[in-house]
């Protein structure tokens, strides 16, 4: 009998059938009980902003910018095309700035030190003026970036940005006049680790894979056909991530160095299935969950020392642990109530809070970098959705609903989200297709990020892209 059809197995049969293949090596308890930790586990006010942008009103309308012919010196044309492409293709996907077509503009020429003709640009409804130049010495691209407000004919900020690589270079234009703009800070200088299921004659494989926040420069970083890979997170710096692998022996807890070609260890964390790790803020320890004599419990690990500590003690499963981004609380889901539901507690485990009092089943919960709210996955009447909620539970939104919704991780500037939506095919859950999706927290700007065939599990780094990883 299929797992998902136990009475005692809360997986959807879409979850089921990830972890079938274990069916023969653990036994029939262990494998119940693995089956429900893995279950268990898989109002932002806007700044305010030089144009007044109001990102909350159900009447928004997005900042219409104009973007004059880019200056160049000792820059190609081809260069210059790839950073103007990158840069519109950044702040349109945001959804926040819209770009004046330049069709609509009279004029599209100017100078960096020319007094913009204001009446004209007003014309064509743009509310601001950016004007850029590109300069290349050696190997090193610079950028000259004036951004004018329209409407009070004067000047917002004048900013010089440097890179060896044109899309590095863009995205980092593309946050400063996100910033500017919107008073938000930029993100599309980032990266995103994910699953990507490979699939060759009726058989399956999946691999860790990181690319850009827009879906370009994808990298793999794991290769085996052996190991079934989960909950890849990236570390506060991005300098490494760690992930859950199982084989058909055991699950361990791995961690990949991405500044030494990748490197990777398996952490020692003693004996009993180990998953859904996070970072701790500070980049010297993770916490994750961990089986002890049937139970699953929290613990966090010392990088540096090497020591264990748990958190949690407690009959009920414990699982999907997510520090705050000051250290100070760890979010995580508990059946204690009788279903999953999130609960807070001190970084010691104390003042154990249950904050989740919503209809349904939660699990996936992690802590904004803002802090001020936690993002979550929750299963009812059998769809699934991500959404958020202040990290007292109230004000509960859901964002995206669908057949099989799941796993956010949040933007560096706590602005936008990043999960996976699956949909099942006629041939069965199994087989369907698996996509990355991003929506902003007002529920706004729902859209698919591009990946060669099916994605899980996306993490979001809060550290720009690293220039060695990106194509020149």
């Amino acid at each position: 009998m299929p797992c998902g059809k136990r009475r005692s197995c809360v997986l959807t049969p879409a979850v089921c059938s990830e972890i079938e293949g274990l069916r023969g090596i653990v036994s029939r308890f262990v494998f119940l009980l693995f089956a429900s930790l893995l279950w268990l586990a898989s109002a932002l006010s806007p700044a305010t902003a030089q144009l007044r942008i109001d990102i909350q009103e159900g009447t928004f309308r997005p900042i219409r910018l104009a973007i004059t012919d880019i200056v160049r010196e000792q820059v190609g044309r081809k260069t210059t095309k790839l950073v103007r492409g990158v840069l519109e293709a950044d702040l349109t996907r945001a959804g926040l700035i819209e770009i004046v077509e330049r069709d609509a503009l009279i004029q599209t020429a100017l100078t960096l030190n020319e007094t913009p003709p204001f009446a004209v640009f007003r014309v064509a409804g743009a509310n601001a003026l950016a004007s850029l130049s590109l300069n290349k010495k050696g190997k090193v691209l610079t950028a000259t970036l004036q951004i004018w407000d329209v409407a009070l004919e004067r000047p917002l900020a004048r900013e010089t940005l440097s890179a060896r690589s044109p899309r590095v270079l863009a995205h980092d234009i593309a946050d400063a006049l996100y910033s500017r703009l919107t008073g938000e800070g930029g993100y599309f200088n980032s990266r995103i680790l994910y699953v990507s299921e490979i699939v060759r004659k009726k058989r399956r494989w999946k691999r860790l894979e990181v690319m850009d926040a827009d879906g370009a420069n994808k990298r793999l970083l794991t290769r085996s056909r052996r190991l079934l890979v989960l909950n890849p997170r990236f570390s506060p710096d991005g300098s490494k991530a760690v992930y859950t692998a199982l084989t058909r022996e055991q699950s361990s807890i791995r961690l990949i160095d991405l500044t030494r070609k990748n490197r990777e260890q398996v952490l020692p964390l003693g004996k009993g299935l180990v998953y859904a790790a996070r970072f701790a803020p500070n980049n010297r320890g993770i916490i994750y969950a961990q089986s002890l004599s049937g139970n699953s419990e929290i613990f966090t690990y010392n990088l540096s020392t090497k020591r264990r500590r748990r958190l949690t003690v407690h009959p009920s499963i414990d699982t999907s642990p997510s520090f705050s981004p000051d250290g100070g609380y760890v979010a995580f889901v508990s059946d204690r109530s009788g279903t999953p539901q999130i609960y807070v507690m001190t970084r010691r485990g104390t003042n154990v809070q249950r904050v989740s009092f919503d209809k349904g089943s939660f699990s996936t919960p992690v802590w904004s970098p803002r802090g001020d709210r936690i993002a979550f996955t929750r299963q009812l009447g059998g769809r699934f959705g991500v959404g958020v909620m202040r990290t007292d539970g109230s004000d509960l939104r859901i964002l995206a609903e669908g057949f099989r919704v799941e796993g956010p991780s949040w933007s560096p500037n706590g602005r936008v989200l990043v999960f996976f939506n699956k949909q099942p095919t006629p041939e069965g859950a199994r087989v369907g297709s698996s996509r990355l999706m991003t929506v902003d927290v007002t529920g706004r700007f729902l859209q698919e990020l591009p990946t060669k065939g099916n994605a899980y599990d996306p993490s979001w780094s809060y550290a720009k892209e690293l220039e060695e990883g990106a194509n020149q």
